[in-house]
């Protein structure tokens, strides 16, 4: 009879982000903020290779977009000439980060202003993120429209 006996050495894993890692998703939530206020409220298709990989995906409420869909969104949003001001907010869900990779959850909240005129949107959203060359960029995008309180 052989007798195997396994001792495990579980280390209490903390939910919590190291320092490093906090340091990451604070990076990460910066590109987010920057690619909403100048991709998605300012409609500059040349700021979407600052904050996505070239092979990024966008799951949009049942719809593929990649990089050419967003700017191509952009280009026709330009043509609209939306008066409006389109502000988001974030708040962040829960986040993880391992080396050069890190994935983000967190609700947006876009309020959009015009004259007087004032309407909010919400978003379910999360990414991953992923650090090329020492900038960090985002690689896929999930988003899912929510109704608003």
């Amino acid at each position: 009879m052989v007798c195997i006996s396994i001792n495990s050495c579980n280390k209490q894993q903390s939910n919590e982000p190291q320092q490093n890692d906090e340091e990451a998703i604070a990076a990460v939530e910066n590109v987010i903020q920057n690619l909403f206020d100048e991709v998605w409220a300012g409609y500059d298709e040349n700021a979407i290779t600052k904050y996505q990989t070239d092979d990024f995906l966008l799951l949009e409420h049942g719809e593929v977009w990649n990089n050419d869909t967003i700017a191509n969104w952009c280009k026709e949003a330009q043509t609209r000439n939306s008066e409006y001001e389109r502000i988001n907010n974030f708040k962040r869900i829960d986040a993880r980060g391992n080396g050069d990779k890190l994935w983000l959850a967190y609700h947006n909240y876009g309020t959009f202003k015009k004259d007087t005129i004032m309407f909010e949107r919400a978003w379910l959203e999360s990414v991953v993120a992923v650090k090329e060359d020492s900038i960090w960029k985002l690689e896929l995008m999930h988003s899912t429209r929510q109704p608003v309180e």
